[in-house]
């Protein structure tokens, strides 16, 4: 059979036999599509943080952000009903032809009661029974039982069930965990060829010994995982069928089976459901308390031995049929609680269990980056430039350290800084400069002033003085009234009888 390559606009896009090189063709879909330029995706969506106050999103050219109200596009209900702009990011990671496999459609599964949704296409007359919940997105790979269990074992909010809030969370989680800028120049402001190369190669190395996808599995007594090695195949096609895995065949979702005397089950979800501590962590099991498989606690006989398996996060002990979360990267030794599988620098949970690990943590790709390479505080990217700014104890672009309103550059000019954010002198005497209750102009965002309260003056002779006598009142004592200042009693009495 001949080997074809194909090209496109010059460039190879798929390599395979004749036959296969055909198949990709047909499936091409070739009917008239609009062209859609990256900041125009989510144009005009509302902005969850400002509501009414914010128009739409009106991206911002290189800040990344709405030019209307400031927040981040993740702020924003953005609508992508084919989760197109998410498989092309999965892609951008894990390569283009393997993120195609990648499942992205909703999937509808049977839950426990406790995980709840509003897409229920079953009636429920027993609080036993399961039920139809629809989720944007699920651990690839596992069992119907084992996601069902995952699912209860994360916090409520976070459970990206179709239509919730759980699902908007993944999005921006999406959205700020996994920068689209960090993955490719393309989405950058106008880096010069040696940026892009440096880019390019500092994707390439965290591909090649940082990334990796959680995998959930049961934790079995006295054996390793088996886990995917060097994260080839992502755990992104269907997993073999259940005989081929030595698993159950009862029902569809089975639970594993767990072979040995130390056979549980894990019911904490049950027993101690998430947030009963008042935290969104996983609840262990009590001091010298152990969960069988029908629920109930039995103590633990002194002298026994201690568990194999501990969550890597919160310490906890993990028994065989507990539902786990492992990193190939992380070895075949460690797993975490599903609710402890979290970033180490921002502790939120990881956005679809992808992970970066780094000195014997995870991390998000965010936060990954950050400890490798400085990231500008104005257009969020990663800086590989040679000369770069430092102010305001963060770092910029040399060409975007500008004011935060008109985008003037500061470099070698003066500014005021506000909530971290520099601005020239001109829009913030527009924006935040206060009115001397003397003269009725504003004061300079570089002139002295004198404020008590919600009055302000200039720090001049002539406008702090005494609404009596007219003397100055710079470096006395004053009495306030009414919005008046003066210097006795005596001179109150004159102007307020």
């Amino acid at each position: 059979m001949a080997k074809v390559t194909i090209h496109m606009d010059n460039k190879d896009v798929y390599q395979g036999t004749e036959d296969e090189a055909y198949d990709s063709i047909r499936a091409i879909n070739t009917t008239k599509k609009d062209v859609i330029l990256g900041h125009e995706i989510g144009a005009g969506a509302p902005c969850v943080k400002c509501g009414d106050a914010c128009p739409g999103l009106d991206l911002h050219f290189w800040r990344k952000i709405c030019r209307n109200c400031k927040c981040g596009p993740a702020d924003h209900k953005i609508a992508d009903p084919t989760n197109f702009e998410t498989v092309r990011k999965i892609g951008r990671l894990f390569d283009d032809d393997r993120a195609a496999r990648y499942n992205q459609k909703k999937v509808t599964i049977a839950t426990q009661p406790s995980v709840t949704s509003p897409n229920v296409d079953a009636t429920v007359e027993n609080g036993d029974k399961p039920t139809n919940t629809t989720f944007d997105w699920i651990p690839q790979g596992a069992t119907e039982n084992i996601v069902s269990r995952y699912m209860e074992m994360i916090p409520k909010e976070a459970q990206p069930i179709s239509g919730t809030h759980g699902a908007h969370i993944r999005n921006k989680q999406l959205h700020e965990q996994l920068p689209s800028h960090d993955q490719a120049p393309e989405f950058c402001d106008n880096l010069t060829q040696v940026e892009a190369d440096k880019l390019k190669n500092f994707v390439q190395e965290y591909k090649d010994n940082a990334l990796g996808v959680g995998q959930i599995q049961e934790v079995r007594p006295n054996e390793a995982p088996v886990l995917v090695q060097q994260m080839t195949d992502l755990m992104i096609e269907p997993p073999p069928p259940a005989e081929e895995q030595g698993l159950s065949t009862e029902h569809p979702g089975a639970p594993d089976k767990v072979e040995g005397p130390s056979t549980q089950v894990n019911q904490l979800a049950q027993k101690h459901p998430i947030g009963d501590n008042g935290t969104n962590e996983c609840v262990s099991p009590a001091p010298g308390e152990q969960v069988t498989a029908e629920g109930d606690a039995d103590v633990i006989e002194p002298g026994s031995p201690a568990p194999k398996w501990a969550c890597s996060k919160c310490g906890g002990s993990m028994r065989g049929g507990d539902v786990a979360v492992f990193a190939e990267r992380a070895g075949t030794n460690k797993c975490w609680h599903p609710a402890c599988f979290r970033c180490h620098t921002c502790s939120e949970l990881l956005v679809d269990l992808i992970y970066f690990w780094k000195d014997e943590n995870v991390f998000c790709g965010r936060h990954y980056a950050d400890q490798i390479r400085p990231r500008c505080a104005a257009c969020d990217e990663l800086i590989f430039a040679k000369e770069y700014t430092q102010a305001e104890d963060q770092n910029w672009h040399l060409k975007h350290f500008c004011c935060w309103e008109c985008d003037t550059p500061l470099g070698g000019k003066r500014y005021v800084a506000r909530d971290s954010h520099p601005y020239c002198l001109d829009c913030y005497q527009n924006t935040f400069a206060k009115t001397c209750s003397s003269c009725s102009k504003k004061i300079q965002a570089d002139g002295q002033r004198l404020s008590h309260g919600d009055s302000h003056w200039h720090a001049t002779n002539e406008c702090f003085k005494c609404s009596g006598c007219q003397q100055s009142l710079i470096g006395k004592q004053f009495l306030p009234k009414s919005g008046y200042i003066f210097c006795s009693v005596t001179c109150k009495k004159k102007v307020l009888p």
